[in-house]
């Protein structure tokens, strides 16, 4: 099985960097590009769902801190900027907390017809967190324009110093939907990573063969910096908090092995009570490419 995603669990990718590497990345080589691609796609993949609502660093994201309010559900609309149409929206995240288990988040997903990966018309599942609000158990199942099921996504987490350690993957696939018994195909996989401490950082090493590194900083008990190293680039996020230690902005960059380097900026902004309102997505020359709106019932 060929891996869903490198880096998933703590920190957000944005599918962002997919679109940039098309636009952006024009006197890049080649191989370059390739890399990029094959890199930047399943992250796009996984950001769309699995990590582009959450905001995380350490033991904190967005969801966790809906499930200490008295709120029931949190909605997330997500906006994409076109040339011809201008922001149009993607498609709507609707978190709502579990009845039974005070730990797990279930999620339904409504796309339109503006949804850049797939043509998907919903998708559900679920996240499961520990006492540390780390993300155990994420579950996700996508149904097509006729609303027969084609794949349910599992992953499960375990970490270390709330740095991923390791991640379980099954994916069921369903088969045979246009007869009338339906089939399923299962593939596991696994990435498992080893952990290395060193005054204020923490090193993340992928075991698979061809896997990366990735160094996180930490001052002050905050992410500050994480910076992974692959084959024939890198990727820096930087990580700014506001006056009242909330996470307000992430730069992102990509550098090429010439030094050559595209960047986006994540600005995040909070209501009174510190929950998250609005984000907005720019490219190194201040162009809104996409925006997300959150609102609480």
């Amino acid at each position: 099985m060929e891996r869903l995603y490198n880096d998933p669990g703590l920190f957000r990718k944005s599918g962002i960097f997919f679109y940039l590497s098309l636009t952006l990345f024009k006197p890049y080589p080649v191989k370059l590009k390739i890399y990029l691609l094959l890199f930047l796609a399943p992250f796009f993949a996984a950001g769309q769902e699995m990590e582009s609502d959450l905001y995380a660093v350490l033991n904190t994201c967005s969801l966790s801190d809906f499930m200490k309010t008295e709120f029931s559900s949190m909605n997330v609309v997500t906006y994409r900027a076109s040339t011809k149409q201008g922001l149009v929206e993607e498609h709507t995240t609707t978190y709502r907390k579990g009845k039974i288990n005070p730990e797990r988040v279930n999620f339904t997903i409504n796309y339109t017809e503006f949804f850049v990966l797939e043509d998907r018309k919903k998708s559900i599942g679920r996240y499961d967190f520990n006492g540390n609000a780390e993300i155990m158990r994420y579950e996700r199942t996508d149904f097509n324009s006729r609303n027969i099921r084609t794949y349910t996504y599992y992953h499960y987490y375990s970490y270390d110093q709330s740095v991923l350690q390791r991640e379980f993957i099954r994916l069921k696939e369903y088969i045979g939907t246009g007869s009338v018994e339906m089939d399923t195909v299962v593939t596991v996989d696994s990435v498992v990573y080893k952990l290395e401490t060193n005054e204020n950082l923490i090193i993340q090493k992928d075991l698979a063969a061809g896997g990366g590194t990735t160094t996180y900083k930490i001052e002050g008990n905050r992410l500050v910096l994480k910076s992974t190293a692959l084959t024939g680039f890198s990727e820096e996020d930087i990580y700014s908090y506001d006056a009242n230690g909330k996470l307000s902005s992430i730069e992102t960059a990509l550098i090429g092995e010439d030094g050559q380097r595209i960047t986006n900026l994540t600005k995040i902004h909070y209501t009174i009570d510190g929950l998250l309102s609005e984000v907005l997505f720019l490219d190194q020359s201040g162009e809104l490419l996409e925006k997300k709106v959150f609102s609480y019932k």
